[in-house]
């Protein structure tokens, strides 16, 4: 049993590359730094493409929530051609299952991945499955972006139940020896041997979440790699003989595709004394790393970490050669599991782990380190390494650390964007679960506000186990004002759109710089009368009354998830008028806050 156990943990453990591969790298923390899509000696058409431009948008998470409503949001913002006016979108957890097909996908035209906006009176059940597409969709039966998830559900639980057919993973790999004999006694004698028992399954969640997102878009090839199209070149020379899938921003007219998860310390946060620790990670079909610069001892864990992007094939490698600080060109030895689906299943893996967010949770209190540390093996890791942190040799030194969901630390959007200084934001998130304002955690904490659950999160901390005022990004004695409009219009029984100007402050952590003002389009997304009451009697019962604010796991068939996007779009349509206003303006005195 123990040799079974052994060699099912080992399939898809990480293996080193033979020789290294040249890579680009990008330190953030140097003075003449600029962000690799702005950079006209890197990529000058996505330079080009983006000069001009200070609009971004945030999409949140919240699983097949966040895809759906995305997926409409994105399919009104197009057709009013907002989103050719937007420099960067960014997405995370549940949206990044949104954001990667939506760049790199080729089987669809955009106006086909992204369906049709229907009138109610055709919004009934059958209509929404088979029908919700373009006349050229529904004449080649080619999918939207939600259509082709044919993994799901067609109908909600009660109505038509159906339980998901997930395709086989059949793999081959090898055990690897690994030392158990110098084992510290502060970690835990028992958690440091399973953590370093051979093998481990830190690759299922990326294959068993690429298989239904990825999978129905051709998007999930063995040893794959991806890049942005002006790299394509260079990446064809790198990897001749390798799948290559390319973001087609600039060729679609889109903005620049951001994306954010997160660096875990494991057993952190399980005492009082200890606060939980983790670090911003983004991923981008550019580049993947973490901008922020944390030295051993802003860090806590032991190591550097951050103050480094690589381009996305070298993310999860080590580096071979001493560090010179003059050489932007690196060799790095990459890792790679004996069964994997390639780096776009990682990435979507990585952002929407959720289940790696389980130190957040009160109950993690009582959890064993050895119990820990097996759960550990199943979660996404990665070998991260940083300029921060180099041996006797000048060599970096690479560590394997768990990453996981942004939603251990935002689950909103707006970070990436304000650490870019985008002076104009349109920000959606539906996060009030089941109309609880108090579960709006990331954005109480952005304003620095305390939680209201039950323990209270410290005031700017996205859950009770975060130091306070990690997330706090806006100033607090601007929440007031923005509270009470959010309030109103849950009263209403509608989403809340509100436009303001808000006041930015420093937030060393996040490698954020405070001291100017940021015009936002808010998008709070609740339930609405308007919408629920125009939808066919046949469709209505088969909603929740808090629909379409699920939890991320309770939204699992493509009719609810078909109804989200018609919703997402009916809305935007209501919110356009202000994000072209905002983009118009230059006043301060037309915004209220």
């Amino acid at each position: 049993m123990t040799l079974l156990l052994s060699w099912a943990l080992a399939l898809t453990s990480s293996v080193p590359t033979s020789s290294g591969t040249a890579s680009r790298a990008w330190r953030p923390s140097e003075s003449n730094f600029v962000f690799p899509e702005n950079a006209e000696e890197w990529s000058a058409s996505l330079a080009q493409h983006l000069a001009g431009k200070e609009f971004g948008i945030a999409l949140a998470g919240g699983g097949a929530r966040g895809l759906a409503l995305g997926h409409g949001i994105l399919r009104e913002m197009r057709e009013a051609g907002l989103l050719e006016k937007a420099k960067y979108l960014s997405v995370t957890s549940g949206s990044v299952w949104l954001g990667i097909p939506f760049y790199y996908q080729t089987l669809d035209s955009l106006e086909t991945y992204l369906g049709r906006t229907l009138p109610f009176d055709q919004m009934l059940p059958k209509t929404l499955l088979q029908e919700t597409g373009t006349p050229e969709h529904r004449r080649s039966r080619r999918g939207t972006g939600i259509s082709r998830l044919s993994e799901l559900r067609e109908y909600p639980k009660g109505h038509e139940p159906k339980r998901p057919r997930l395709r086989r993973l059949n793999a081959s790999d090898n055990l690897t020896a690994a030392s158990m004999l110098d084992c510290p006694t502060d970690e835990g004698w028992c958690a440091c041997m399973v953590s370093r028992f051979p093998g481990s399954a830190y690759q299922l969640w990326p294959l068993f979440s690429a298989s239904i997102f990825l999978h129905p878009f051709e998007l999930a090839g063995y040893d794959s790699v991806h890049c942005h199209e002006s790299q394509l070149e260079r990446m064809k020379k790198q990897f001749p003989s390798k799948t290559i899938y390319t973001a087609k921003d600039v060729s679609r007219k889109l903005p620049f595709l951001l994306s954010q998860s997160a660096i875990l310390a494991p057993y952190t946060g399980l005492e009082t004394k200890d606060s939980l620790r983790t670090f911003p990670l983004e991923q981008t079909p550019l580049y993947t790393g973490t901008v922020p610069a944390y030295s051993k001892n802003q860090s806590k864990i032991g190591h550097g970490l951050g103050d480094l992007l690589l381009e996305p094939f070298a993310w999860d490698s080590k580096m071979l050669n001493p560090w010179n600080e003059s050489n932007p060109e690196l060799s790095v030895q990459l890792n790679r599991g004996w069964v994997n689906f390639g780096d776009l299943a990682t990435w979507q893996g990585v952002a929407t782990a959720y289940v790696a967010d389980f130190q957040i949770r009160t109950w993690a209190d009582r959890i064993p380190h050895c119990l820990i540390a097996e759960g550990e093996k199943l979660l996404p890791h990665a070998e991260i390494w940083s300029p921060l942190d180099l041996d006797a040799n000048a060599v970096p030194v690479s560590y394997e650390q768990a990453v996981g969901d942004a939603g251990i630390y935002d689950d909103v959007g707006h970070i990436p964007l304000l650490r870019r200084k985008v002076m104009k934001m349109a920000i959606f998130t539906s996060e009030a679960i089941h109309m609880d304002l108090c579960q709006m955690t990331y954005v109480l904490a952005a304003f620095g506000q305390p939680g209201c659950l039950d323990p209270p999160n410290p005031p700017g901390a996205s859950n009770p186990k975060m130091e306070a005022g990690t997330l706090t990004v806006f100033e607090p004695s601007e929440f007031p004002t923005f509270w009470s409009q959010v309030q109103s219009a849950l009263q209403r029984n509608e989403s809340a759109v509100i436009r303001g100007r808000y006041t930015v402050v420093d937030n060393e952590y996040l490698a954020i710089k405070g001291g100017w003002k940021v015009d936002i389009v808010w998008v709070i997304i609740f339930p609405s009368k308007t919408f629920r009451q125009s939808l066919p009697k046949e469709t209505q019962t088969m909603l929740p009354s808090y629909f379409p604010n699920d939890f991320a796991a309770e939204m699992t068939s493509r009719l609810e998830m078909t109804v989200a996007s018609q919703y997402g779009s009916w809305l935007q349509r209501s919110v356009t008028k202000e994000i072209e206003e905002m983009l118009r303006s230059s006043d301060p005195t037309e915004f209220i806050i």
